[in-house]
């Protein structure tokens, strides 16, 4: 399993928003084939974190980072991007 943890801050003033967004976005990104789970919260430094799990690396490349990969469109549909802001994301393989 190839895991990813990505950090993200919420705009000014767009904290609620951003919960129900990110909710729906962490929803649709659940329901695509090659994520095993999806998992969001509040870290006690205020930032947003998403743990996501995919069925490999190659799976990850294909639904993140292919134009028009699924969890890329999930995004684009939610239009997460207009009340955060990735900070940074670290991957690997599972132990």
């Amino acid at each position: 399993m190839f895991i990813v943890v990505s950090k993200w801050s919420f705009l000014p003033g767009r904290e609620e928003e951003w919960r129900e967004i990110s909710k729906t976005t962490r929803q649709r990104i659940n329901g695509i084939p090659g994520v095993e789970f999806v998992h969001g919260f509040v870290s006690q430094s205020g930032e947003a974190v998403a743990v996501i799990g995919y069925t490999d690396e190659a799976t990850y490349n294909r639904l993140v980072n292919e134009p028009d990969g699924d969890v890329v469109k999930a995004m684009a549909d939610t239009n997460v991007e207009s009340v955060g802001q990735w900070l940074s994301s670290d991957r690997g393989e599972s132990i």
